[in-house]
């Protein structure tokens, strides 16, 4: 609850998961027309990379987001949302550095 109400009824809490959805909706696209290319045998490093970059820094940009939305309790590692918070940034690491991905 936040001032006396519901926290998804505030209309700057709602607008922020909007942007978020649209996001992971943009992302996915993207992701989809990768794995249609590796299907076809047609996937490039640079399509790999690029997939790779945006999926793991939006996955780590949404977790931040919501975490900040729940206040305190977001970044608490035994909280939903703090494990995720956790469990994403890894990701941006996992098959090799968000960093090295760009070089490509």
């Amino acid at each position: 609850a936040a001032f006396g109400g519901v926290l998804g009824s505030l209309q700057s809490v709602q607008a922020r998961l909007a942007e978020l959805r649209a996001e992971a909706q943009a992302c996915t696209v993207f992701v989809d027309r990768c794995i249609a290319d590796l299907v076809r045998g047609a996937l490039t490093a640079e399509g790999a990379s690029m997939a790779k970059y945006i999926a793991t820094e939006l996955s780590f940009r949404m977790a931040d987001k919501c975490a900040q939305l729940f206040g305190g309790f977001g970044y608490l590692k035994n909280s939903p949302i703090g494990k995720m918070l956790v469990d994403q940034r890894v990701t941006r690491v996992y098959g090799g550095a968000n960093e090295g991905q760009l070089e490509i």
